[in-house]
């Protein structure tokens, strides 16, 4: 039996378990190494201190990664082999944030031979202030 979520248990307006994350220095430093992205602005706090941002900030993929990871613990394959995401980031991340990513059930529809589960997904600081926004699609295969 799988732990992953199906089509027919979502229902519209549902919202799922939210996926709680602090975000540090330390957790960047590994990203922008792994991800080989070595643009002072995440490492350096004197170089960030004289940009736009006024200091460090987190990777934006590292950001949008945890709304992916929120999907892909709900649904598995259903995310991993036909999950869309569509995001704008609206704010910067820095170490220190507390991040919840949140999904709301926000239409089910059949697509290509498909059930398709859409969601608006929300990824927002301790402030409860919205860093990326946008949809998110899971599909999975229909049961005939």
């Amino acid at each position: 039996m799988s732990c992953y979520r199906t089509f027919e248990e979502l229902s519209i307006g549902e919202e799922l378990t939210p996926l709680i994350k602090k975000m540090t220095q330390e957790k960047i430093n590994r990203y922008v190494s792994i991800a080989e992205d070595y643009n002072p602005i995440h490492t350096d706090e004197e170089f960030a201190k004289k940009t736009p941002f006024k200091g460090i900030i987190a990777p934006g993929y590292q950001t949008m990664a945890y709304i992916s990871e929120l999907m892909s613990r709900d649904f598995g394959n259903a995310w991993y082999i036909g999950g869309k995401l569509d995001i704008r980031m609206v704010k910067v991340v820095r170490p220190g944030d507390l991040l919840t990513a949140r999904a709301k059930v926000v239409d089910k529809k059949e697509e290509d031979g498909k059930n398709i589960a859409v969601f608006e997904v929300h990824l927002v600081n301790q402030n409860n202030e919205d860093v990326i926004i946008g949809s998110a699609e899971a599909a999975f295969p229909k049961n005939n």
